[in-house]
């Protein structure tokens, strides 16, 4: 009897989730993709780099992230873009550009860091500035209102933006220990974002810090 509770009692074995890695890294070769960036080259005449827009929820780590990319080419700890981990309101409050620099040179492509998304409609960065920063619609320096959204009339607009100031790639950062608390309202805005940004054919990425 002993023998067969012993037996009941066992844990059963499970087998490995992945037998192999679903995706191959290559860690080991860092210097050849840092030389691959630093040597990348565009082809449109009209544009010096890709301009990268960095979106998420209030402390997800947008400003962290770009400051990571800096670092890794700079070879040393860079705080180009201001962060606060611990505010309950987005640190950052103006559209600014971030350019990547390896040694004295210029990296071709730059980040763009937006305020934060917050679950009220009266907080956080406005859906539809993130669309417009999409487009190239928003001037360097561009003081978010959570609210309501960059107007034609609005200091903060850009008529015709250039092939230059439009975005070619999205990035949302999201915390991995906060992924399953995000609002619904949160999810909603993003969800929204990302439908206009699949209709501008624009790739995204998905960042969990």
């Amino acid at each position: 009897m002993g023998g067969s509770l012993s037996t009941r009692n066992k844990t059963p074995k499970t087998a490995d989730t992945f037998v192999t890695p679903w995706r191959n890294t290559p860690w080991n070769e860092k210097e050849r993709l840092e030389k691959d960036l630093r040597e990348f080259q565009l082809s449109h005449p009209n544009i010096e780099y890709v301009r990268i827009l960095v979106v998420g929820e209030i402390g997800a780590g947008k400003s962290s992230f770009i400051n990571s990319i800096n670092s890794a080419f700079q070879k040393r700890i860079t705080t180009e873009a201001l962060a606060n981990a611990t505010s309950s309101t987005s640190f950052t409050r103006t559209y600014r550009t971030y350019t990547i620099k390896s040694g004295e040179s210029i990296l071709p492509f730059v980040f763009n860091d937006v305020m934060g998304l917050e679950s009220e409609e009266s907080r956080g960065a406005h859906p539809e500035d993130i669309v417009k920063a999409l487009q190239g619609f928003l001037k360097e320096g561009h003081k978010f209102n959570p609210a309501s959204c960059v107007s034609v009339d609005d200091e903060g607009y850009k008529s015709n933006p250039t092939p230059q100031e439009r975005t070619y790639c999205l990035v949302y950062v999201m915390a991995a220990d906060k992924v399953s608390l995000m609002s619904s309202e949160v999810i909603k805005k993003m969800e929204y974002v990302r439908k206009k940004a699949s209709e501008m054919e624009i790739p995204q990425v998905i960042i969990l810090t």
